[in-house]
């Protein structure tokens, strides 16, 4: 037996997932969907976590700025780098 063609959001769906649909290159609540073959279907995504780039400081040269993915409890300050602060990351999706 062949599954449907939206089997997985169907399922997802049932299972309490919010459902898109794609109506002229934009997304838009399904509400309570229709299924329809040719119509173009996705689970809401949901927000990620945020992501920041941490910021430090070479103690030894002017205005010399590192830039990191590490979290500061994962990266020690110590006499060559001086944390400084993060800066929040945002990705458009779309």
């Amino acid at each position: 037996m062949t599954k449907h063609k939206w089997h997985k959001e169907i399922k997802a769906w049932a299972d309490g997932a919010e459902i898109e649909f794609k109506l002229e290159n934009a997304w838009w609540d399904a509400g309570i969907p229709e299924w329809n073959e040719d119509g173009e279907y996705r689970i809401k995504p949901q927000p990620k976590e945020p992501q920041y780039l941490y910021v430090w400081e070479e103690k030894d040269r002017d205005n010399e700025i590192v830039f990191d993915h590490e979290p500061p409890s994962l990266i020690k300050e110590d006499e060559v780098y001086k944390y400084i602060g993060k800066i929040k990351l945002e990705v458009n999706d779309d």
